[in-house]
């Protein structure tokens, strides 16, 4: 079976509907906002290609639709916050750019970044004046 999956109803629907029309047999499963579709692989070529090309359409407009209610959600906010907690545990929002925290987030693990973070708060709690190196070589 070839599967294919869209993650919003219309286009699920709309997919669905285009396959009947083909008189092309499938089976659905759906789980949450998951919409999974198999058809046989004993397909016809020239159909398949018909079928790969309505999918990318359906997958499209599942794009712009995913993107319109995420913009719907944010109400006009696009921002991340990273939580710190200073020592007397007072908790503090540090807003930041998602992409930028996207980014590093990529690079580092959840627990690396807490690790940073809690020391930079750390630092800002009890100021050293002078770098690692030149604490070092005054022991």
């Amino acid at each position: 079976m070839l599967e294919y999956i869209l993650f919003h109803i219309k286009p699920f629907q709309l997919f669905v509907d285009w396959l009947k029309s083909k008189e092309i047999s499938f089976e659905t499963k759906i789980d949450e906002d998951n919409y999974l579709i198999k058809i046989p692989e004993d397909i016809d070529d020239d159909l398949l290609d018909e079928v790969d090309e309505k999918y990318d359409a359906m997958m499209d407009m599942n794009q712009k639709i995913v993107e319109e209610q995420e913009s719907e959600d944010q109400q006009g906010y696009h921002m991340a916050s990273i939580v710190v907690t200073l020592k007397d545990g007072t908790v503090s929002y540090a807003d930041v750019d998602p992409g930028l925290l996207g980014r590093v987030m990529s690079a580092i693990s959840p627990e690396e970044f807490g690790q940073i973070v809690a020391t930079i708060a750390d630092a800002v709690e009890t100021p050293q004046p002078k770098s690692y190196c030149q604490r070092q070589r005054e022991q």
